[in-house]
């Protein structure tokens, strides 16, 4: 009976190890390709006592997340994360399927199971990630994909994404059905904008028998956590550029220098030079990056809410940090491409019950901004490439966006997106 047992265990132990071998191990040229991604942030709010230490608790619940990926493939594979917890993070069971219609109902034929090293759960250690085992589906850049995760014990839950899906969520285990109910979406809004929470969800892979086949990310703050990246995975499709996937790794408030500061430090994220190379350089197959960050670096030293909080970052420390980012990314044989940093006169910031305006455009605050940019279009610059963007300006006054393109002075409306990802150029992806 022992040596049974035994030749059971043995059977089953080497069952999961071939479960569990990367497809690109089989051959064929075939590789994994990062086709949609957001960056993971703290949801704690330590600054005003909320979740400070802990995370959120959660048990017995279901969540499902609807992404659309930017490239097609024969398989997929999930990435968690649980990176700024200090508690291991059990899924309990997770599926993926493919989405009716973009929302939380999906399609029965198309539900598979997801494994993690040939078994049906995973912890993720506090701070750390889990990659799923490859699930065979065959997957069309554009269509929604569904992936349903079940907590079933009491898990602790702090790491979150707030842009690039719809979330929903339902007491029980949904994972292998077609609707939840009843599905709660996972979304807020506040004074400082509107999320989506994405629970634990970081990263979907697409496997491409294209050996030629790449990822470009797309990594900033707020005036690129919106729709750009799928607005210019769609353009280039319409150009028949089909072996370059666009990923987001870009967070509301995020800065180039410093971590954010205040009452939601933790989800501004940290500050991008940290977080460059887990956000970007990780993800599968990555090729490109176009960055479009530092704004924040020149505003929010100098915003009421935060003044003698936020670190003021100098000409030369930012020049430096950009710097860095090439260079990190050179090593890795990552291409990078700098976007100018956008025109902000008449944002005025009135976030948290300010009083008046938490602040007020000056040619000296946006000197900095106009110096950086001047860099990117010298010489010095060490980029791959800058793309500028003059057609948003206002002509009469070039400090400001033209209205049709600005929701508050800073941020884009949809046209303003959209000429943002056409004016990015097409020979980036050659």
């Amino acid at each position: 009976m022992k040596r049974l047992f035994a030749l059971v265990l043995t059977v089953v132990l080497l069952c999961g190890v071939m479960l569990s071998v990367p497809a690109a191990a089989y051959g064929g040229g075939a590789k994994w390709v990062s086709a949609w991604s957001t960056s993971p942030v703290d949801a704690s709010l330590s600054e005003i006592g909320a979740l400070s230490g802990i995370s959120v608790p959660v048990t017995n619940v279901s969540s499902r997340v609807v992404i659309r990926t930017t490239m097609s493939g024969n398989q997929v594979r999930l990435v968690f994360s649980n990176e700024h917890s200090k508690f291991p993070l059990v899924l309990s069971a997770c599926s993926v399927a493919r989405s009716a219609s973009g929302d939380a109902e999906v399609l029965p034929c198309t539900l598979r199971t997801v494994r993690f090293r040939g078994i049906c759960f995973a912890v993720i250690p506090a701070g750390g990630c889990v990659t799923s085992d490859p699930v065979d589906m065959c997957v069309k850049a554009g269509e929604p994909l569904a992936v349903t995760t079940y907590y079933r014990g009491l898990s602790a839950m702090r790491t979150i994404g707030l842009i690039g899906a719809k979330s929903y969520a339902a007491i029980g285990n949904w994972t292998r059905s077609r609707v939840m109910f009843p599905a709660l979406p996972l979304n807020f809004t506040a004074d400082s904008g509107a999320y989506d929470i994405i629970p634990a969800l970081k990263e979907v892979d697409v496997r491409t028998s294209d050996p030629d086949a790449g990822a470009c990310v797309v990594f900033g703050d707020s005036t690129v956590a919106n729709e750009i990246p799928r607005m210019l995975a769609a353009r280039l499709w319409d150009q028949g550029i089909t072996n370059v996937s666009v990923t987001q790794a870009a967070i509301k408030g995020d800065r180039l220098s410093y971590d954010g500061v205040g009452k939601i430090a933790g989800i501004t994220g940290h500050a991008g030079i940290d977080r460059f190379e887990a956000d970007v350089l990780d993800q599968a197959g990555v090729t490109s990056v176009i960055v479009k960050i530092g704004v924040n670096d020149v505003i929010h030293p100098q915003l009421n809410s935060k003044k003698g909080a936020a670190p003021y970052a100098s000409f030369e420390q930012l020049t430096a940090d950009f710097t860095a980012l090439v260079q990190m990314a050179h090593a890795r044989g990552v291409k990078v491409y700098f976007a100018e940093l956008t025109p902000w006169k008449g944002y005025t910031r009135n976030l948290f019950g300010v009083t008046g305006d938490d602040i007020v455009w000056t040619p000296e605050i946006d000197a900095l901004r106009v110096q950086l940019n001047d860099w990117m279009r010298s010489d010095a610059c060490p980029a791959d490439g800058v793309v500028s963007f003059p057609e948003l300006a206002d002509p009469a006054d070039p400090a400001a966006l033209q209205a049709a393109y600005t929701t508050d002075g800073i941020h884009f409306t949809d046209a303003g997106a959209q000429r943002i990802a056409n004016a990015i150029p097409l020979e980036w992806f050659d």
